[in-house]
């Protein structure tokens, strides 16, 4: 789960001992390698710089497409020649030879303790180089890379992630770090502000990216996590599912990749201090449908067959395509087979039609080391409308969703499109109208230099 706001460092299997430990300066060269690797899955940076950390993945973002570079200590294209110096720059500043963007979440790894930048280096360091030349990631006027320093004098604590919650023990300070720093929850669940800095008087409290919705994390009752126990939690960050709901998009990639190889007792942490940040109420889930929904297969368009002719009839009749595309998996009345009970999946009785929509779209495909979750995806055999009629038809029957899902705002999800501020969606002709009127009160100055100096003369 998470997306404008990604990037590069931090954990994979090493003893609860050795992950919790803070300060590891003594340890061997084995050890901190072995650190720094945990740290790396932890930080999920495989999820933009590919799984061999060689980068090139295109991060989309409202102001373009930024690329993840290489960190494999390749001498030409990757971070051979960068200093230890440098690398903790670049993790915890934002700026190493230049000014990175905040899609490297630098705002939560400021946090990082100065044992673990060591161990993090330690560990790049010694991975595979590899060659590969990623593309210049080019934004343009007026978001170059040194407006990035009044962007950092506004929005980075040095130290301090965005939002971080103030709780004592160590057992919670321990998955603040985890959930505000290493895996940086927030970047992909909490809202942007004006000038795409997180809101942090949201914290946690979801937000959209790429056009899916990065759900509510806070413990409220009311569209959160407060019907979650700690079990549930950390059942999704091991598993990718639960009774609530199942990993889909980057949050799949997110548990495959990083928290289904976090050791039990930091999902426990993690869960513990989810629970304990302060809950931020959103638009609530809908209870549910008042009965159960079953399919009228009288009234069916087309009889039951496989969901490939099903799906090619022009049909946009909602309990038609779900019995040809879905039923067979999701049961003809929505309480599960082969896959979960939709009723009792939070995304479908949410009151965001994002990731119904985006599911039904692209499916799922979560690989991890017990279970590979899948569900094929119907976006190259059903037309948009078909796919509002199946959301429309599955959110109001299986969640009790009052509203329709449109053909237009399908294409509007899909098309990953994120809403900006009047001040970004418009900053290049705002930037030129700074420097005109910057140039003429600089003539205006030089005009009424030369002027008093005539009359002094």
């Amino acid at each position: 789960m998470r997306v404008l706001i990604l990037a590069a460092s931090v954990f994979a299997a090493m003893s609860p001992l050795a992950a919790n430990a803070q300060s590891g300066s003594d340890a061997s060269g084995g050890d901190l390698v072995k650190r720094g690797k945990y740290l790396a899955i932890a930080g999920d940076c495989s999820s933009c710089h590919a799984e061999n950390f060689s980068g090139g993945k295109e991060i989309e973002s409202p102001i373009g497409a930024i690329y993840a570079p290489n960190i494999t200590p390749d001498q030409k294209t990757g971070i051979g020649d960068m200093t230890e110096a440098d690398f903790e720059g670049a993790l915890r500043r934002g700026k190493s030879d230049t000014w990175l963007y905040p899609a490297m979440p630098y705002t939560h790894y400021t946090g990082l303790t100065d044992a673990d930048v060591k161990a993090l280096w330690a560990y790049f360091k010694q991975v595979k180089p590899v060659e590969n030349d990623v593309p210049e990631t080019d934004l343009g006027f007026p978001f170059v890379r040194p407006a990035m320093m009044g962007w950092n004098t506004l929005f980075l604590d040095k130290g301090h992630p965005p939002g971080a919650a103030d709780v004592s023990g160590d057992q919670l300070q321990r998955g603040r770090y985890l959930v505000e720093t290493l895996e940086h929850c927030s970047s992909c669940h909490s809202p942007r502000g004006t000038l795409m800095q997180e809101d942090t008087s949201k914290h946690l409290a979801g937000g959209m990216l790429n056009g899916w919705y990065a759900p509510n994390l806070t413990p409220s009752d009311k569209g959160g996590l407060g019907d979650w126990s700690e079990a549930d939690i950390v059942a999704y960050l091991s598993k990718g599912r639960n009774a609530h709901a199942v990993a889909g998009g980057e949050m799949g990639l997110v548990v495959s990749r990083s928290t289904s190889k976090l050791s039990s007792d930091d999902l426990t942490a993690i869960a513990k201090y989810l629970k304990a940040v302060k809950p931020v109420d959103t638009q609530p889930e809908a209870s549910g449908p008042d009965g159960q929904a079953t399919l009228d297969l009288a009234a069916l368009e087309v009889p039951n067959g496989d969901w490939q002719s099903v799906v090619g009839h022009n049909t946009t009749d909602g309990a038609t395509l779900y019995q040809g595309a879905c039923a067979t998996c999701h049961g003809m009345n929505g309480q599960g087979t082969a896959a979960p009970a939709l009723s009792k999946i939070s995304d479908v009785r949410s009151a965001n039609a994002a990731n119904v929509v985006q599911v039904i779209a692209h499916g799922i495909n979560m690989p991890n080391d017990t279970r590979h979750v899948a569900m094929p995806g119907f976006q190259r055999t059903m037309s948009d409308a078909q796919i509002a009629s199946v959301a429309s038809y599955v959110r109001t029957n299986f969640g009790g969703v009052d509203g329709e899902v449109t053909k237009g705002s399908v294409a509007n999800i899909l098309s990953g499109k994120q809403q900006v501020s009047w001040i970004i969606a418009n900053a290049a002709q705002l930037a030129w109208a700074a420097i005109a009127v910057a140039v003429l009160l600089v003539l205006a100055l030089i005009g009424w230099a030369v002027m008093r100096t005539r009359r002094r003369a």
